[in-house]
């Protein structure tokens, strides 16, 4: 916790004395109006006015940069154990594994194990990429690409240690450090720009797959996940996007994440579960097969929203549970349209 100091103020803060002292630059006034005042008349010295108990108690307590609260001398220490301002995540320290695994290892055992390593990590790699280049894009109701973005700088460490890369002193006798995409951030937490993509540039595209392995055997981050509406592997500039949980078909299936299509509008801020919305605000498709727009919980319409049944029947209103309750709009199938009259409609 980062505490300043109170507000500046002509009185010495938490003095009660400090009420009933006279500022000088007062006194100073006072006694210059006194001496050569209109007409030569004297002015009596004014003095300034005392501080009320509410402002003495006020200025005497320390305001805290992080939550703006203001904290009695004695209370610091307790609120700095309990306020502590999160670092940014590009400024997060990572654990390297490597130098929890050599620890007990002799210099041969390191050198035994540093060659199974490059072989298997490699192999795996090269695995990952031909499962790739054979998998069909499965129909999803986002129709854009996910993608990772990792530094190109840790990339070549990675690639230097596997033996395809330029080699290093650094990789030589150990593999590279946790995944630092540090250097793809300016010091206030913003992505640089001007990064340009490419192994011999700042930053290069992963798949799912293969980020999710190099942050399995690694670690580190920040993790850079991008959405592509197009359905190109994503870069640096396209749609930030979150998500932490479980992905199937390269693709998110369940967990807790933001992401939206800038074209379709389509996507979600909350969680998905099976790959249907569940407990969220979004656009997307139930369980049910509905297509739905606004918010969902437990997988089922609750509040203002818009639902498109797999038979064409369209419902506009306020749900609750699932149901159309109120005053809502109904749209069959044929195109009939019923507005305004009080609706009792599952989406079941």
């Amino acid at each position: 916790m980062i505490l300043a100091t109170a507000d500046e103020s002509a009185v010495v803060l938490g003095d009660h004395k400090a009420s009933l002292r006279t500022s000088p630059s007062v006194s100073s006034q006072n006694q210059s109006a006194g001496d050569g005042g209109l007409g030569g008349e004297g002015h009596a010295t004014k003095a300034a006015l005392p501080l009320s108990d509410d402002e003495i108690e006020e200025y005497s307590r320390i305001k805290c940069c992080v939550c703006g609260e203001r904290v009695r001398p004695e209370e610091v220490a307790e609120h700095s154990r309990q306020c502590v301002l999160a670092p940014a995540p590009n400024l997060r320290l990572q654990l390297d594994k490597w130098c929890l695994a050599s620890a007990s290892l002799t210099a041969p055992e390191q050198r035994a194990f540093l060659h199974m390593r490059r072989t298997e990590e490699l192999a795996r790699v090269e695995k990952i990429e031909a499962d790739l280049s054979k998998r069909l894009t499965q129909l999803w109701w986002m129709s854009g690409r996910f993608g990772y973005i990792v530094s190109s700088t840790w990339l070549r460490e990675w690639r230097s240690f596997v033996g395809v890369g330029r080699p290093s002193s650094f990789t030589r006798d150990r593999p590279p450090s946790p995944i630092n995409n540090m250097d793809l951030f300016d010091l206030d937490g913003s992505v640089r720009s001007g990064l340009q993509e490419g192994v011999q540039h700042d930053f290069h595209k992963l798949e799912q797959p293969m980020w999710d392995f190099f942050q399995q055997v690694y670690g580190g981050g920040p993790a850079l996940l991008r959405y592509n509406a197009s359905g190109a592997l994503p870069s640096l500039v396209d749609e930030p996007a979150t998500f932490e949980g479980d992905w199937r078909d390269l693709r998110p299936f369940s967990g807790t994440g933001r992401v939206f299509d800038a074209n379709s509008g389509c996507g979600f801020d909350g969680e998905i579960r099976g790959g249907f919305l569940w407990t969220c605000t979004g656009k997307g498709l139930l369980r049910s097969g509905s297509h739905f727009e606004g918010r969902v919980s437990k997988g089922l319409p609750d509040g203002e929203g818009r639902e498109v049944r797999p038979d064409g029947t369209r419902l506009e209103g306020n749900f609750r549970e699932g149901k159309l309750h109120g005053i809502g709009k109904f749209t069959d199938a044929r195109g009939v349209v019923e507005d305004g009259e009080p609706c009792h409609s599952s989406t079941s």
